[in-house]
């Protein structure tokens, strides 16, 4: 899909959306209402953008994150106050290269960030070890993804592969940024393996940590 010259940023404080993931969206701000309108009087597309840091009550509202991501409005519904439900979905990576002005909103023009890698017998190791990975760090996790999980499993492509594993089980919106601005599918495989491996070193040793505190509802003999 052709990526306009230039496509609306919604910078948002906690979410970040990926290639192909479908990202729901309440839109209520008058700017992303006027946002929204344009996009679907067009080509149908905006981005969201991670805040660069989170936002604090009195201070202007922090830059988005270069690297956002392209999405395209599969469905919009306009409720009676006037906002909407909306389901994005993630179309391609983009690096902000500059901004426009003349709308209430932020208008950006964009690079288009392609994943870049090679089929080799490295990458297909990498790809091996992030499955066996996010199995581990699925089982030692309590979030209820059941459903997501046998879909992932069943995922051969390597790209989305990563990209929808850190979507599932990266808790940090920080680190999920990482994981969309690396465009270098090796790379990328490299990272998920080593913040899922901290991710289960952390969960198991808290598991030990709580198996070796005294019972609380005793006091001593």
């Amino acid at each position: 899909m052709k990526l306009p010259d230039a496509i609306a940023v919604m910078s948002l404080p906690n979410a970040v959306l990926f290639p192909q993931a479908v990202l729901p969206l309440h839109i209520f701000e008058p700017r992303y209402r006027a946002m929204l309108k344009d996009a679907l009087a067009g080509d149908r597309m905006f981005s969201v953008a991670l805040m660069r840091e989170e936002p604090q009550p009195g201070r202007p509202e922090p830059e988005p994150c270069d690297v956002a991501c392209a999405g395209l409005v599969r469905a919009a519904v306009r409720l009676g106050d006037g906002t909407s439900n909306v389901l994005l979905q993630g179309v391609s990576r983009v690096r902000l290269t500059g901004f426009l002005g003349g709308r209430p909103y932020r208008l950006a023009t964009v690079e288009e960030l392609p994943t870049s890698h090679t089929a080799c017998a490295g990458t297909k190791t990498l790809v091996a070890k992030v499955a066996e990975l996010v199995d581990l760090r699925h089982a030692a996790s309590s979030s209820p993804v059941e459903d997501s999980m046998r879909a992932l499993a069943k995922v051969r492509d390597p790209e989305v592969l990563a990209d929808f594993s850190a979507l599932l089980l990266l808790p940090d919106y920080r680190q999920r940024q990482e994981i969309l601005e690396t465009v270098d599918l090796r790379l990328r495989l490299r990272k998920l393996a080593r913040l899922f491996q901290s991710e289960i070193d952390q969960l198991k040793g808290q598991r030990q940590s709580s198996a070796r505190e005294p019972d609380q509802e005793f006091g001593p003999n």
